[in-house]
C-alpha cells in the first residue's frame, strides 16, 4: 500500500530563494515482492528556468534496495499544454532486485516454478524532446543498461548464461511520437492521448520493436464518472534481446490480475478498460477518493497472427484511487486473474 506520513503530498514543502521544495515518506507493496518504504523529493526552478531535480529512495522488505532520479528542464507538469522549443530529461535508476522472478518466453508457460535470481542493476536514459504543435510532441532517447545476476534458481525455465551476458550491459535508442489531447495529465476526464514508439538495440543488443499505446477517456454518464480505455500493440524482432526489452504483460500497469512480467515474448497486445466514480459516503473518508473498476485482457506470443486466435489472459477488479491535491493518484487496485488473486499498492493511474 502507498502510505503518506502527512495527509496531503505538500505537506513537507518549502521553499528556498526561488526553489521550491517538495517531500514524502511512502510505503507501496505488490503481490510479486512485498513491501516497499522509502522517501521521494522534488526541488523546482533553482536556477529560474522552470528545472526540476526529482530523487527517491526506497529498501524492500526482501533485501533488496534502489534509488531513481530525474532532471528535466523544464519541468514535465510545465511542460504540459504548452508549446516549446526544446526539453532535456536526464533519469536513472541503480539497485539491487531480490528474488527477481523469470518465467521464460511465451503465453503457455506455467505460473509456477519460475527462476529466481537478484539482479544488481542501473539504467541511464537521456530524453530529448519537442513539440510540433501543443498536442503533438517528438522526443528521441538513449540509454544505457546493465545487469548483474547472482544467487540463481533454476526453474522449469532456466536462466541460460546466454541470457546474463545479454542483459550484462548493452544499450539502446528510440524515436517518439506523441499525441496528447487529454483535457489534464494527472486524472483525465475526457480526450485521446496516444504513443507511437520505436526501439533499437545499438550496443550488445540487436532488435528493434514498435509499439503504438492509444486511450481515450469519456464521461457519458456523469461529468465527475470516467470511462477510460486502452489498447496497445506491441512487435519486436531481433537476434540479441535481452530479457528486460521484450514486450511484457503482468503487474500493476498492464494485468492487474497476474504478477509484475508474468509474461514475455516478441509480441504483445494488451486492452483495459477503467469505470471511475466518485465513492459514495460513508466510504470516502477523504475528498477524491475514488472507486474503480476494471477488465483487461492480453496475450504474448512469438508470431502476430497468433495472438489474435490465440487464448487471451483476462483479469477483473476493483480499486480506490485518492487524488491529493492533484499532485498525485494513490491507489489501490485489486485483480482476480486464472492464476488468483494480485493486489497492488502504487501511485498514479495506470493508463
Amino acid at each position: 500500500m502507498l502510505i503518506l506520513l502527512w495527509p496531503s503530498a505538500r505537506a513537507l514543502a518549502f521553499s528556498i530563494s526561488s526553489t521550491e521544495v517538495n517531500g514524502i515518506p511512502f510505503i507501496i507493496s505488490n503481490s510479486t515482492y512485498g513491501l516497499y518504504y522509502g522517501l521521494i523529493g522534488k526541488a523546482s526552478n533553482t536556477f529560474g528556468r522552470q528545472e526540476s531535480l526529482t530523487l527517491s529512495a526506497y529498501l524492500v522488505a526482501n533485501g533488496g534496495k534502489g534509488a531513481n532520479f530525474m532532471f528535466s528542464l523544464p519541468d514535465d507538469n510545465y511542460r504540459y499544454g504548452k508549446e516549446y522549443g526544446f526539453a532535456f530529461d536526464l533519469a536513472g535508476a541503480m539497485g539491487l532486485n531480490i528474488d527477481e522472478r523469470y518465467y521464460g518466453l511465451g503465453s503457455e508457460l506455467p505460473g509456477t516454478k519460475y527462476s529466481t535470481f537478484n539482479n544488481d542493476h542501473s539504467k541511464v536514459t537521456l530524453q530529448f524532446s519537442r513539440t510540433l504543435k501543443k498536442e503533438l510532441i517528438i522526443e528521441g532517447d538513449v540509454f544505457f543498461a546493465n545487469n548483474r545476476f547472482s544467487n540463481i534458481v533454476e526453474g522449469a525455465n532456466l536462466v541460460t548464461p546466454e541470457i546474463e551476458e545479454n542483459c550484462r550491459d548493452y544499450s539502446g535508442v528510440s524515436a517518439k511520437l506523441t499525441y496528447d489531447g487529454r483535457d489534464q495529465s494527472l486524472d483525465p476526464h475526457g480526450g485521446i492521448y496516444v504513443i507511437a514508439n520505436a526501439d533499437f538495440g545499438v550496443r550488445n543488443a540487436e532488435y528493434s520493436k514498435v509499439c503504438i499505446d492509444a486511450r481515450t477517456y469519456h464521461t457519458p454518464f456523469h461529468s465527475d464518472q470516467v470511462l477510460a480505455f486502452r489498447g496497445m500493440l506491441t512487435q519486436m524482432s531481433g537476434r540479441i534481446i535481452p530479457i528486460y526489452e521484450y514486450a511484457t504483460l503482468g503487474g500493476n500497469n498492464t494485468l492487474r490480475g497476474y504478477p509484475i512480467n508474468r509474461w514475455r515474448d516478441t509480441n504483445a497486445a494488451l486492452l483495459n478498460a477503467e469505470y471511475r466514480v466518485p465513492t459514495p459516503l460513508p466510504m470516502a473518508f477523504f475528498s477524491g477518493l475514488d472507486t474503480v473498476f476494471f477488465l483487461e485482457g492480453g496475450k504474448v506470443d512469438d508470431e502476430m497472427g497468433a495472438i489474435a486466435t490465440g487464448k487471451w489472459a483476462v483479469d477483473s477488479g476493483f480499486g480506490f484511487h485518492l487524488n491529493l491535491a492533484g499532485s498525485v493518484i494513490i491507489r489501490a487496485d485489486f485483480g482476480m486473474g486464472a492464476e488468483g488473486l494480485n493486489a497492488y499498492f502504487f501511485y498514479n493511474q495506470a493508463f
